[in-house]
């Protein structure tokens, strides 16, 4: 799943041409702005012409990040569940309850927390801010992106003191509502790929054979409208 990289904001064509040079191999996560009139029908262009899987928020673009769940939201949000598009949200763990009242109000509109939430690693209980992400189980249309958190660590690969908040994470949504995620481009620069998958499907225990195969594809085929 190729995300719409920030530098670009809304020109979305280098994914869109991606996408159409590489048929079935990629889906996408465009960035629209949200203030814009016609950017329930850009959403349904970039679904139904240029084959995206829906949108990226970004919590700490604006001073404040309700703003993307304020009611002029809506019609953006009312057009993704026409369209089965997703949400992606990024941003730290601190922000992420500034869209539950629009998570709560449109169920039928999958939004997906990337980088387990952006919740720290090393927090002691009792954890308010991995708190904030488990809050947000308690909706069925909420799945979490696991992907290698290395930079909170203070231990060397395979990073074995973030691996409570990965259980914890994985209790409270349960591995159907899982995904994994490379963290491309850092991935490349730090630890590579082979061992980011090994990092789940080698050292995390607490993972077992079904649950490694929703992490590794059934959730992503559930979540993303691969073309």
């Amino acid at each position: 799943a190729i995300v719409q990289p920030i530098y670009y904001l809304y020109d979305n064509s280098y994914v869109a041409d991606t996408l159409k040079k590489y048929p079935g191999k990629f889906a996408a996560i465009g960035i629209l702005d949200r203030h814009a009139p016609d950017t329930p029908e850009e959403l349904e262009r970039l679904v139904k012409e240029d084959g995206f899987s829906g949108l990226r928020m970004h919590l700490s673009r604006p001073d404040d990040p309700a703003e993307w769940a304020a009611p002029d939201q809506d019609p953006i949000w009312r057009k993704a569940e026409e369209l089965g598009a997703t949400f992606l949200s990024f941003g730290p763990a601190e922000k992420q309850p500034a869209i539950e009242p629009i998570v709560a109000r449109f169920p039928g509109v999958k939004v997906v927390l990337d980088h387990i939430g952006g919740a720290p690693a090393d927090e002691e209980d009792p954890a308010p801010l991995l708190g904030h992400v488990l809050n947000l189980a308690q909706y069925p249309n909420v799945y979490v992106k696991f992907t290698p958190q290395g930079h909170k660590s203070q231990q060397d690969y395979p990073f074995r003191d973030t691996f409570s908040t990965f259980e914890k994470i994985y209790d409270a949504f349960g591995p159907q509502r899982l995904m994994w995620g490379t963290d491309f481009p850092h991935v490349l620069l730090d630890i590579g790929y082979i061992p980011a998958l090994d990092l789940f499907r080698e050292h995390m225990g607490f993972l077992n054979d079904d649950d490694k195969e929703w992490l590794f594809s059934k959730t992503a085929l559930s979540v993303w409208n691969f073309q």
